[in-house]
């Protein structure tokens, strides 16, 4: 990594707003910031009359990556204060970059903030909180790509004075070198902190650009490389926070600073708090023929308060879920029982029947698994991701709902994206469910070497996602859109709440899957996590734990892992899930 002399002279511009003169005092209460009249930064902050920063609050500067393009830059660095709403005042201070290219050609930019901020004046001990994929608890293989077998697991990491790095969505994203990670983030903050000391000091950026953040020479930083146009202008923010509490505080100001929640969440996501997931189940059980299991266990949708219910296995092939010439198809046809019988008419008559037993409607959608079996397949291969080898990726999933071999499709495929966009539009229209229910959104983050996509996926994932909000919400103000597993990516802050599947031994079950603040909430927010769960009785403690914990759902299933549904249930497990779920309301 450059030094820091280095770097602040490729563009002097940046740091002229560095000097330190005449200290002019702004804020009230515990924190004071101290302002240079003359440049209008900020250059010191103390808390309780202690001095937190040395060298510089929240430095900004930015160079050029090729050469000899440092000269058609022109750089400005601003500050700004802000109350975070967490009783300190102004708590929070905000660094916008800004840089312009005013050559003709592009030019591929380093931007970097720089704070020397810190909870405590020995090093050595200091601490960070970070979010934490929690992908990295059971080494899950599909994040090898980025160094899944090296990731941290404790959020909770004893930093010191060694150099520390995480990374916000891929590695790559933010600098093209880099591939794998160490700490992969739920969201753009860092916390540090020191385990006697009341003050924090937090470090984030926006929710929807990638980062690099880091330790090193006596700085925390966070930047990122950005190719810039000819003539074109890019906008950089970073905030600081100083703040007592744990991370969950900043994790608050995050969401209200650098987030911007475009839609309102419906009223009726928090009004419920068991979400029911059916699997194309039978009705007599593990070894039966699909197909009837959700209309057996829909009388016993009021017993269990069941507030959405989701149709999941409906379709002919994963990735061809719905079709207005198809009226009828055969559905499960890998299952072992043979196909099930199913129809656009009988999905209908299952979302009018949930209604009326006080539920809302889902239908699940996934945003990457492709059956090669699906007829278009061949016209769509190229829409599959590449890895760096050239070859096509394979999805690790052959469930009952597999006829072919499954693969991994791109959501940085224009293709791939039209198609499933089409694909809920169709479910929208010819369905009207209540809900779109998205699995494993995680698959947006990854690397696809495809030479018509090349790149991180996670920058189109998150326009896809944004994209399948709006169009969802365009059926109806009270029309959701869920996203799957906030516990691995950040992309439910594009969505109106989360259903994932977290009830395995490797998440849920895990110590510090539940560690306090629970990681999860630093992408979730105030958002519902209404989840699905297919262990659903044998993860029952802990799943009423974490609800109780965090203000959680729970989740109901039938036709995966657990066969029973809410009909065959012991009457003992039975009357233990109806008394605890009363205790939620």
């Amino acid at each position: 990594m450059m030094n820091r002399r280095g770097f602040l002279q490729t563009c002097a511009a940046a740091g002229a707003g560095v000097s330190l003169l005449r200290p002019a005092r702004a804020g009230e209460g515990k924190l004071a910031w101290t302002r240079d009249a003359k440049t209008g930064l900020f250059t010191g902050v103390r808390a309780d009359g202690s001095p937190l920063a040395g060298r510089g609050v929240l430095d900004a500067a930015c160079r050029s990556v090729d050469e000899g393009g440092a000269a058609s830059l022109r750089v400005a660095v601003t500050h700004r204060l802000h109350d975070s709403g967490a009783g300190q005042g102004e708590d929070v201070l905000e660094a916008t970059l800004t840089v312009r290219n005013t050559s003709g050609r592009p030019v591929r930019v380093e931007v970097e903030f720089t704070s020397s901020a810190r909870a405590c004046e020995r090093v050595a001990e200091q601490q960070a909180y970070v979010p934490l994929s929690a992908a990295g608890l059971s080494g899950d293989g599909r994040f090898a790509a980025l160094g899944v077998k090296g990731f941290l697991k404790d959020c909770a990491h004893a930093v010191g004075e060694k150099d520390f790095a995480a990374h916000y969505l891929e590695p790559m994203a933010s600098f093209p070198a880099q591939r794998e990670t160490k700490a992969l983030l739920l969201a753009p903050v860092v916390d540090v902190f020191h385990p006697a000391k009341p003050w924090r000091v937090a470090l984030f950026t926006a929710s929807d650009e990638p980062a690099r953040f880091s330790w090193s020479g006596g700085l925390w930083r966070a930047g990122r490389q950005v190719s810039l146009a000819g003539g074109a202008e890019i906008v950089q923010r970073c905030w600081l926070m100083v703040h007592r509490g744990d991370a969950a505080v900043a994790w608050k100001a995050f969401h209200r600073l650098a987030h911007r929640e475009e839609l309102k969440v419906p009223d009726w996501m928090r009004r419920f708090k068991v979400h029911y997931y059916d699997f194309l189940s039978s009705a007599q059980g593990k070894n039966a023929r699909r197909g009837e299991g959700y209309e057996s266990d829909l009388p016993r949708f009021r017993e269990f308060r069941v507030g959405l219910a989701t149709q999941h296995g409906y379709y002919p092939t994963l990735g061809d879920y719905i079709h207005p010439d198809r009226k009828t198809w055969q559905a499960m046809r890998g299952d072992k029982a043979g196909p099930a019988e199913m129809s656009l008419e009988k999905m209908r008559e299952r979302i009018k029947a949930t209604r009326a037993a006080g539920a809302k409607a889902g239908v699940y959608l996934h945003p990457v698994l492709f059956d090669d079996a699906t007829p278009f397949f061949q016209k769509m291969r190229d829409s599959v991701l590449v890895d760096q080898a050239g070859q096509m990726v394979r999805f690790p999933w052959q469930g009952p709902d597999t006829v072919g071999k499954n693969w991994r499709a791109s959501l940085a495929s224009p293709q791939w994206c039209d198609h499933l966009l089409q694909q809920a539009r169709w479910i929208m229209e010819l369905l009207d469910p209540d809900a779109i229910s998205v699995d494993e959104t995680f698959a947006g983050i990854g690397y696809d070497y495809h030479p018509a996509h090349a790149g991180p996926t996670s920058p189109a994932a998150i326009d896809f996602y944004r994209k399948l909000r709006s169009l969802v919400r365009s059926f109806g103000d009270d029309k959701a859109f869920l996203t799957s597993d906030c516990s691995m990516s950040p992309f439910v802050l594009w969505a109106d709440g989360e259903c994932g599947d977290h009830a395995y031994s490797s998440l849920l079950g895990h110590p510090l899957y539940t560690q306090e603040p629970v990681r999860y909430l630093a992408a979730l927010g105030d958002k519902p996590w209404r989840p699905c769960a297919w262990h659903f009785q044998h993860m029952w403690p802990a799943q009423m734990k974490l609800a109780r914990q965090v203000g959680a759902g729970v989740g109901v299933s039938n036709g995966w892992i657990e066969f029973t549904g809410l009909t065959r249930l012991p009457n003992a497990v039975k009357a233990k899930m109806l008394r605890d779920i009363a205790s939620l309301s």
